[in-house]
């Protein structure tokens, strides 16, 4: 139905919306105006997480990216991660309040994109990583297909090795409580039995249910259009407008052993007094004032030991092969990078213990500041989350628009 849809506006012009169901579907978008182009291109990122999908956010939030010729409409005022949670309340009838607010949610949406004037609209959140490709297709087909006349979804794969060090990294930063107690070797095993981390099948439901639609990109640095992923989502989703794009538009560099170190001081002081959603936010915003600061004179990076790394390569070997066949034309990228992962390796396993790290000055210190910060953020009157949140969005707000520099990108 959702390439029919699609086929039928090129032929046809946008057809007539079905007829709501129960009240729940209400896809009927307003008449498009004499503003509203007469060909409209949906691009929807989905990730995956921590493939520099805050970079190309913050690009678009920041209002960092000029094309040549043509308008973008991005909906967001940072990512639009909550957008796949609607999608999972949408085709959920078990729960059907949730069901009609995100069918009211996502009808919203598609009234703005019809109401835009931009020939081009995206919507991006690494948090569709999670959402299934059949899921997201029949929202697109419920709702956005009727406004627009063309879909294109784009997402970055990063290899193996790297996924798994910087996941743990970023889950120890925000404060998951599994992770927290645990090491990057344990972390390694529990999602080799998971099989969260292998590819395959979910790229293969994703090229299966958009073809000719879905693009996936390596996160490989050499990869990428001039070596850079904002650059590199540019090419591809805008292929025939050249681009210019202010050169501040990288998310945060991964934090240093030693800076991880500091958070999960803080982060475990915080498992008995806050949330899920306030420890991710903390996390969060300690990072972004971090990247503010200079960086520290010693700066360990997050490594693997060599006895890991092969573990790492024998588990995902045969899910590397047949992404590389299946996306990247036979091209061994993710296979050579299980390697590179081998031979980068330590001899031995770092500590993850911060007094392996931290001297015990300053642990105490961090002891102490964690025990003052708990206690305040244990503070039922304030929505702390919120705060936090909104300071991280007054950060995007207040970044002006900077002279932006030409790169060439009638993008072969």
């Amino acid at each position: 139905m959702f390439l029919k849809k699609i086929l039928q506006k090129r032929l046809f012009g946008r057809p007539s919306p079905p007829p709501a169901e129960q009240g729940i579907r209400s896809n009927q978008a307003p008449k498009p105006t004499s503003d509203t182009p007469q060909r409209k291109t949906l691009i929807v990122h989905i990730g995956d997480h921590k493939t520099g999908s805050t970079s190309i956010q913050l690009a678009f939030a920041k209002k960092q990216v000029e094309l040549d010729g043509a308008a973008v409409f991005y909906p967001a005022r940072l990512a639009m991660n909550a957008l796949a949670e609607k999608c999972m309340d949408y085709v959920n009838d078990k729960t059907p309040n949730k069901q009609k607010r995100a069918a009211q949610h996502l009808s919203g949406l598609a009234d703005k994109i019809a109401s835009s004037s931009a020939e081009f609209t995206l919507l991006s959140g690494e948090a569709f990583e999670t959402v299934p490709a059949k899921t997201l297709h029949q929202v697109l087909e419920d709702f956005f297909a009727p406004v627009v006349d063309d879909i294109r979804i784009i997402a970055y794969v990063r290899p193996h090795a790297a996924r798994l060090t910087s996941s743990y990294a970023e889950r120890t930063k925000i404060g998951v409580k599994t992770v927290l107690g645990s090491s990057l070797g344990a972390f390694v095993t529990q999602h080799s039995k998971s099989r969260s981390f292998h590819y395959t099948d979910r790229f293969a439901s994703w090229a299966a249910q958009f073809p000719e639609r879905f693009v996936l990109r390596p996160m490989i640095r050499s990869e990428l259009h001039n070596g850079s992923v904002v650059e590199d989502f540019l090419h591809h989703a805008f292929p025939d407008h050249a681009y210019r794009l202010s050169p501040d538009s990288q998310a945060n560099e991964s934090l240093c052993l030693e800076d991880l170190m500091r958070l999960k001081v803080l982060q475990q002081h915080l498992l008995a007094h806050t949330n899920n959603d306030l420890r991710l936010k903390v996390g969060w915003e300690i990072s972004r004032l971090l990247d503010q600061m200079p960086p520290p004179a010693h700066r360990t990076k997050l490594k693997l030991d060599r006895a890991l790394a092969r573990d790492i390569q024998a588990c995902y070997q045969k899910d590397a092969q047949a992404m590389d066949q299946q996306f990247f034309s036979g091209k061994p990228l993710l296979q050579q990078e299980l390697s590179k992962a081998v031979d980068s390796a330590l001899e031995l396993p770092q500590s993850h213990e911060p007094a392996d790290h931290l001297s015990p000055e300053e642990l105490r210190s961090l002891e102490m500041m964690s025990k003052f910060a708990a206690g305040l953020l244990n503070h039922n009157n304030v929505d702390w989350a919120s705060v936090l949140h909104r300071k991280r969005l007054q950060d995007v707000n207040h970044a002006a628009p900077q002279n932006t520099s030409s790169h060439s990108g009638t993008i072969s």
